[in-house]
């Protein structure tokens, strides 16, 4: 079965809810229809916040709104949304991704893995990573630093994804190569929408370069964005080839797996040095 999936590369401003909600549609609208669009991580607010205070207050000014909006252009385009947007629940914040099907938020993906000064301004995300069977395709998320650890692509992909979003305002140039990585050993698509734009506050300064690309499970970079300019776009893709977990005639991707032998992936003792 043949899905179109995509992202959007938008410039977002820091606090600017209406501007960035503006630039989505306007990418959005240049696309026409898809089955799956991916936004970047933190779309809606900008990413670098002065404190935890700050995010808390962001999300409880603007988040209904930013719901709303995803429910929006999900309802619009009779398709899934992907995008990223701080969630405050029972008074902890999360670095978040919405899901959104047909009109309806259907969960949030809480990132697990927290970058840098992420550790001061959101707790870390306390879901268990989940696989969404939607029109065609099932769907898995993870958040920018996620690509980091193997174990998230490979967990959505053992449950039975087709497709991984990753939302991102990525910073280091080798996670776009680190994706066709994770494409491959899981034999899925991978979607990385990252932002363009500056972010420039609480003694930070951030250019996000864009290069949102869309791997296929062969590793090819079906589609890679342009660097510091906006960009959006969808690829029509195959998703039986997603579902083919023989890497050979003689080895299936997963049941070859020698699991009595990766205890220590679980386990919480590591050598140092």
């Amino acid at each position: 079965m043949n899905v179109s999936i995509g992202f959007i590369q938008p410039k977002v401003r820091f606090g600017n809810i209406d501007y960035n909600i503006e630039r989505i549609e306007s990418l959005l609208n240049s696309l026409g229809s898809f089955d799956l669009i991916v936004m970047p991580e933190l779309v809606y607010t900008g990413y670098i916040f002065r404190d935890r205070r700050e995010a808390i207050r962001i999300a409880e000014r603007y988040g209904g709104k930013i719901i709303s909006h995803i429910e929006k252009i999900s309802d619009k385009y009779s398709s899934a949304v992907v995008a990223g947007a701080p969630e405050l629940d029972d008074g902890r914040i999360y670095n978040s991704a919405y899901i959104a099907y047909k009109g309806v938020v259907l969960d949030t993906y809480r990132k697990l893995h927290l970058f840098y000064r992420e550790k001061e301004w959101f707790d870390p995300g306390d879901k268990p990573l989940k696989v969404y069977d939607l029109n065609g395709f099932r769907l898995g998320v993870m958040i920018c630093f996620d690509w980091r650890f193997p174990e998230v692509a490979r967990i959505l992909s053992l449950k039975g994804a087709d497709v991984i979003a990753h939302p991102s305002n990525l910073v280091y140039d080798y996670a776009y190569t680190v994706a066709l990585a994770r494409a491959v050993e899981n034999n899925v698509y991978v979607i990385t929408s990252n932002r363009v734009g500056t972010d420039n506050r609480a003694g930070m300064r951030i250019r996000f370069k864009g290069m949102s690309q869309i791997v296929s499970p062969n590793m090819e970079i079906l589609y890679r964005a342009r660097k510091y300019r906006e960009d959006a776009k969808t690829v029509e893709v195959d998703i039986s080839i997603a579902r083919d977990k023989m890497a050979t005639k003689l080895n299936h991707l997963f049941k070859d797996r020698r699991v009595e032998f990766f205890s220590p992936l679980v386990e919480t003792v590591y050598v140092e040095e």
